[in-house]
């Protein structure tokens, strides 16, 4: 899991309840908050800031599979080379600036078709998938119930949107006034 932002939380406890060893890699450090929520469901949190990409997908020979919610197209186009043999990377960040990402030209013409890596992208889902993932977070809830509800760890009235912008944790939400 790339990301412990929104997607990438929800991404990482949704594989953990269905029993898939998850390793969270985020540019926080391993005192950050979104760490401690990433090891409460089981998962391996890793800061990007002390471990590169590089060297984890070398101590595990690659990954099964990479899911991507960093929203950063270099780590997207990245995404390919920290794969394992038949791995399978899904990318859900969105990055819309303009510009220039490089990839290792063995990793995309050599790699990617002899160990048969596969890429795609996901942004939508269809009403069953919505209602699958309300049950899956319903069992989730019950599963780990403080950790699901510090996602959210900034509730703040629409006049005080600017602090939900300026927080760093997993999701901030606006409220109505007196709640």
């Amino acid at each position: 899991m790339l990301g412990a932002g929104a997607i990438g939380m929800l991404s990482t406890y949704l594989l953990r309840l269905a029993g898939i060893e998850v390793w969270t890699a985020s540019r926080g450090p391993r005192t950050d908050s979104r760490a401690a929520l990433v090891a409460a469901s089981g998962a391996r949190y890793v800061s990007t800031g002390e471990t590169q990409l590089p060297a984890l997908r070398e101590e595990v020979d690659g990954f099964d599979m990479v899911v991507e919610a960093t929203g950063d197209a270099q780590v997207m186009a990245d995404c390919i080379g920290l794969l394992g043999r038949n791995g399978v990377a899904c990318l859900l960040g969105i990055d819309s600036h303009s510009q220039t990402v490089e990839l290792d030209g063995r990793v995309l013409g050599v790699d990617a078709i002899l160990h048969n890596r596969v890429l795609f992208g996901s942004v939508n889902a269809q009403r069953q998938d919505w209602l699958a993932a309300v049950e899956a977070l319903d069992r989730a809830r019950q599963r780990w119930p403080d950790a699901l509800e510090a996602f959210v760890g900034l509730r703040v009235p629409l006049d005080r949107f600017g602090e939900a912008f300026d927080f760093r944790g997993v999701k901030a939400t606006l409220v109505p006034a007196g709640e």
